[in-house]
């Protein structure tokens, strides 16, 4: 990707998103007729349910269209709580919640707040691919942690001890892991939570 010499030296470190370069690819061919099946981006197969269109409709007849609190509506972020009381048996109060445009921006937003220039960020392998690019755009650097199909993928303490650095500032975990859909034992995130603790580490931690 050539990058304009008049914009921000932060943007030669970015890569363009394989994700989007598979997606287009794949378009492509299935223009021209040939049997595809796209793995790339994660979109479902059907489009969008009637009355899902339907409410998005009558909120913009009812005028619901002006600037909302930035961190979600108040009825959005207690229907949210409620959500997790029944469905997942977790108690949070609205603000503990927080709504954005999706995980990629909020983990964003998180990490600008967090990082400076030189500070490192702990990324198990495989990972989601817009993680190092994100870490790249805030100026610090993504260091790997090699994991392996015996262990389904999970990082281990004695993993995680050996590529921590003085410059380590964040780990982002995935659990379920987005791609190997592998998860983390209560046991383990703990094990991994009690080091980062310990090393002043902040944890991202996102699910599937």
């Amino acid at each position: 990707m050539k990058i304009d010499t008049r914009l921000a030296e932060r943007l030669k470190k970015i890569n363009p998103s394989s994700t989007l370069a598979i997606t287009s690819k794949a378009k492509k061919l299935k223009s021209e007729g040939k049997d595809i099946v796209n793995f790339a981006a994660g979109e479902p197969d059907f489009d969008t349910p009637d009355f899902i269109k339907n409410a998005a409709v009558e909120a913009l007849k009812s005028g619901f269209t002006k600037y909302t609190p930035t961190t979600g509506t108040p009825e959005l972020k207690k229907l949210i709580c409620q959500k997790f009381k029944e469905d997942n048996l977790l108690a949070y109060a609205p603000d503990q919640i927080i709504v954005s445009n999706g995980a990629k921006h909020s983990i964003y937003n998180v990490l600008m707040v967090l990082l400076n220039r030189g500070d490192e960020v702990l990324i198990p392998l495989p990972f989601w691919v817009s993680y190092p690019e994100m870490v790249n755009l805030c100026e610090a650097t993504p260091r790997f942690i090699k994991t392996s199909a015996a262990n389904n993928f999970k990082i281990t303490v004695t993993d995680l001890k050996r590529n921590i650095t003085s410059k380590t500032k964040v780990l982002i975990i995935n659990s379920p892991s987005n791609p190997t859909g592998s998860v983390y034992s209560r046991f383990e995130l703990e094990e991994i939570a009690k080091v980062c603790v310990d090393k002043n580490i902040f944890v991202i931690r996102r699910d599937l």
